[in-house]
């Protein structure tokens, strides 16, 4: 089963691919002091949804990196129709492979997506390099609000490397950033999110049956549903944290 694929079909009804609601991520835009001169970078841009609010809200100009043809293919079709491509640049490329010259961007945001290795803390170092001096970072996160069962650990690999919200906060500070602001899912809204990924991929397999995907597929969101009810939704949060990178803006 090709994980792209997956993501694509679960997230296909979600207008941001995380628990934060849009009316959260609109008060974060709030706080940024951008405009049509500004250069932003959004990793892991999914559909493009922020980069394309950003867009339309500044005018900026934002380079948005993904590795899945269906998520891009999707961010293509929604920026011709908004009428955004000349401002939307779309990068076909892993994050683990992407680099940029030191001090680029005004805004860097990475919103819960893999490839930077060192959690957040290497999330907030990294990032903190190519954004300018008195530029943003603004980074999507999970945390731990209790401590994980093992299993659930061990299903969520790589992710389970999570730290409290406070520690993430710090990892920011660590980092030498200032954090402006930060804002978390609420149960409500974490519920929202995973019913309507669950849905998403039950309603492909009734539409597509005959898709060999199909039974891994099924088996996956079962799998993943269960440990959300059993141990998920009581001890894994999300939030979007603002940091500022100190310095006079240049450019």
């Amino acid at each position: 089963m090709n994980h792209h694929k997956f993501s694509a079909v679960a997230h296909r009804d979600h207008d941001y691919c995380n628990p934060i609601s849009a009316a959260k991520i609109e008060r974060l835009l709030e706080l940024l002091p951008l405009d049509e001169t500004s250069r932003v970078l959004d990793l892991g841009c999914g559909r493009a949804e922020l980069a394309l609010r950003i867009i339309e809200k500044f005018g900026s100009t934002v380079v948005a990196v993904d590795h899945s043809s269906y998520m891009l293919d999707a961010a293509r079709e929604r920026a011709e129709w908004t009428g955004a491509l000349g401002k939307l640049h779309l990068d076909d490329t892993d994050i683990r492979d992407f680099r940029a010259d030191p001090e680029t961007y005004h805004l860097s945001v990475m919103m819960g997506a893999g490839g930077i290795a060192g959690g957040m803390a290497g999330i907030c170092n990294q990032l903190k390099a190519w954004t300018k001096g008195g530029g943003y970072l603004l980074i999507g996160e999970g945390y731990w609000r209790g401590k994980p069962h093992p299993e659930y650990a061990t299903l969520l690999g790589a992710d389970a490397q999570h730290l409290d919200h406070r520690g993430n906060v710090q990892a920011g500070i660590d980092a030498g950033l200032i954090p402006m602001h930060a804002t978390t899912a609420s149960t409500d809204e974490w519920d929202e999110y995973e019913w309507k990924f669950c849905r998403s991929v039950e309603r492909y397999a009734r539409e597509q049956p005959d898709d060999p995907d199909v039974p891994a597929m099924m088996e996956r969101i079962q799998r993943w549903r269960d440990a959300y009810l059993r141990w998920g939704r009581d001890s894994r949060g999300f939030a979007v944290y603002l940091f500022h990178r100190p310095g006079a803006r240049i450019g």
